[in-house]
């Protein structure tokens, strides 16, 4: 039996790894959205249907840091499941405390997708 598709937001810069990562979620019958850019992942994000957020961040350039702050809002109110990938970074765990899981690179994009259904069999 084909179980029902989750909405996820995948929001990564390295396009390598995140082609890599949606084949991951699609094998595990996800809906993907993505883009590599935090200003149209805050675009995204006002649709409600997005079950999960995967979003790369990178703590010395910045990138991925603007779309922070309206998933920390949002994920309670809408039961989203926010999962932050970054590099080793001390720093990385305590600047975004709020997220459900914070995984450090290198991470397998299998793992990524087998934790995001966590997100998605919650109510």
């Amino acid at each position: 039996m084909l179980r029902p598709s989750c909405p996820t937001l995948v929001i990564h810069e390295d396009d390598a790894f995140r082609k890599t990562l949606i084949a991951a979620l699609d094998q595990h019958h996800f809906t993907v959205t993505f883009t590599p850019d935090g200003t149209h992942a805050l675009e995204l994000l006002r649709d409600p249907k997005f079950r999960v957020v995967i979003l790369g961040v990178n703590l010395a350039s910045g990138a991925g840091l603007q779309a922070l702050e309206p998933l920390r809002e949002e994920r309670d109110a809408r039961k989203l499941g926010v999962i932050i990938l970054g590099d080793p970074d001390p720093k990385l765990r305590t600047s975004v405390p709020w997220a459900d899981e914070t995984l450090l690179k290198p991470v397998d994009a299998a793992y990524v997708a087998q934790r995001a259904t966590t997100y998605c069999s919650e109510t």
